[in-house]
């Protein structure tokens, strides 16, 4: 009886453990990024502002460097759980600027690599394991929310939220050490493609120069610094032509799903980096938190309700998604908050539809390969680049155009900076996503 007591506990612990585990790889990509964001918003503290950026600049590049260290997946996810802990625990307990660098290198680290490891790892869990996880999900989610508001209402710079999500990381450290009988190692079957010395080093050092030029392009939105317009132009050039040269050399590689995976990439790049500036401009001052919660409801909803709208038929559902995403995009033209907050939900009913049929796809395709997850991440952070880099030239060529300065569109002064950045910024942007998802469409029914 009590041995049988004891199982259920330990039983109850890892559903527990490894529901904490799915919720921050489900949320980490971008949870970190929100709390930063707050507590800069909530003291004004320019130490957190500076930590933004190094966090964002440290994200966005960890993907690319995951597999040179040539560890194994477990020691990989077992790293970005300790690390997460480490950054959560340094921002609850300080803002001194140094520290706060580490813990957003740490936690740029982490919300990049749990991400894809842990997706390969679902597809190994059944189905009845996924539905227990899910509640949990769902249960942490409901607490970090309370604390969410607590925060709100006493003003501590979120600190009890690092601590939360601190204590999360621990929580899912057990459920790490159970996964390595659930999941085949990729290193150890898939050995990364041979690369001469020589080619690792110009890929290297290429890497350095285009984050190096994205977090000069980053801070002018965020800091008042001015760089002349010629060199602007000359960074955003040399940043087209690095991220094409590295895309070039990763051609062969999920060489049939490449437009699907750069246009996801895009989309997310434009639903939560573009829209969560643009939304100020609409929604007011708590626009960006509206987009990021409008992103999760759309991105846990739009699997099952598309699914269910077609009785769990793959074509008719993959129709709604698509339908979803024109009508999306059409929405967003329009400069009102009901047809802002419906383009942004349908868009992100799409993602969030879109997402797990592209898992599956890609794990067949490479034949059960645990690379497949990597990869699918590695492209999209392409599209999600791009969609950087085309952001920051309308928006430097508008306010050179213009004579405003780049920190005016997201202060604005005057109802008129609202309505130019929503026509001459939100416009292309939304217009160039809508023409890579078209493309992106065609490209599909050309592949069944």
């Amino acid at each position: 009886m009590d041995q049988q007591i004891g199982k259920n506990l330990k039983n109850l612990g890892l559903t527990i453990s490894m529901g904490s585990l799915n919720f921050l790889a489900n949320v980490g990509l971008m949870l970190p990024y929100i709390l930063i964001l707050a507590a800069y918003h909530e003291s004004t503290e320019n130490n957190f502002l500076i930590a933004l950026i190094i966090f964002y600049i440290a994200r966005a590049a960890s993907i690319f460097y995951t597999k040179r260290f040539n560890l194994t997946s477990m020691t990989y996810l077992m790293i970005s759980v300790a690390f997460g802990a480490i950054g959560s625990f340094i921002y609850a307990s300080t803002t001194n600027l140094y520290w706060l660098a580490v813990a957003s290198l740490l936690w740029g680290y982490s919300a990049a690599i749990i991400w894809p490891y842990f997706l390969t790892v679902k597809l190994h869990i059944t189905k009845s394991n996924q539905s227990l996880i899910k509640r949990v999900h769902w249960l942490v989610f409901a607490i970090l929310g309370l604390i969410f508001g607590l925060d709100i209402l006493t003003k501590t710079a979120y600190t009890f939220s690092f601590i939360f999500l601190g204590l999360l990381y621990l929580c899912a450290l057990p459920s790490c050490l159970l996964l390595n009988n659930l999941v085949n190692d990729f290193h150890r079957r898939d050995s990364p493609l041979k690369q001469r010395h020589f080619a690792r080093i110009w890929r290297t050092g290429l890497f350095v120069v285009f984050f190096g030029i994205l977090a000069v392009l980053t801070t002018l939105r965020k800091v008042a610094f001015t760089v002349a317009t010629g060199w602007l132009w000359l960074l955003l050039g040399l940043g087209f032509v690095i991220l094409s040269v590295e895309l070039y050399a990763d051609r062969k590689i999920v060489a049939r799903y490449k437009t699907e995976l750069l246009n996801r990439g895009f989309l997310t790049g434009y639903i939560l980096l573009f829209n969560g500036f643009l939304a100020q401009f609409i929604l007011g001052t708590t626009g960006m938190y509206v987009v990021f919660a409008v992103y999760l409801i759309g991105f846990e909803l739009g699997h099952p309700l598309f699914n269910q709208l077609a009785k769990k038929t793959k074509w008719p559902a993959l129709k709604f998604g698509q339908i979803s995403l024109m009508i999306g995009h059409v929405c967003l033209l329009v400069p009102t908050s009901v047809t802002y907050i419906l383009g942004l939900l349908a868009l992100t009913l799409y993602v969030g539809y879109d997402n797990p049929e592209l898992n599956q796809k890609l794990y067949a395709a490479e034949a059960g390969s645990d690379r497949a997850i990597v990869n699918k991440y590695r492209f999209s952070t392409y599209g999600g680049l791009f969609c950087q880099l085309i952001f920051f030239t309308l928006l430097i060529f508008v306010s050179g155009h213009y004579q405003l300065a780049l920190l005016d569109f997201f202060t604005p002064t005057t109802l008129s900076h609202g309505q130019l950045y929503f026509y001459s910024i939100g416009w292309p942007m939304t217009l160039i996503s809508l023409g890579l998802s078209i493309r992106n469409i065609r490209t599909m029914k050309a592949g069944i």
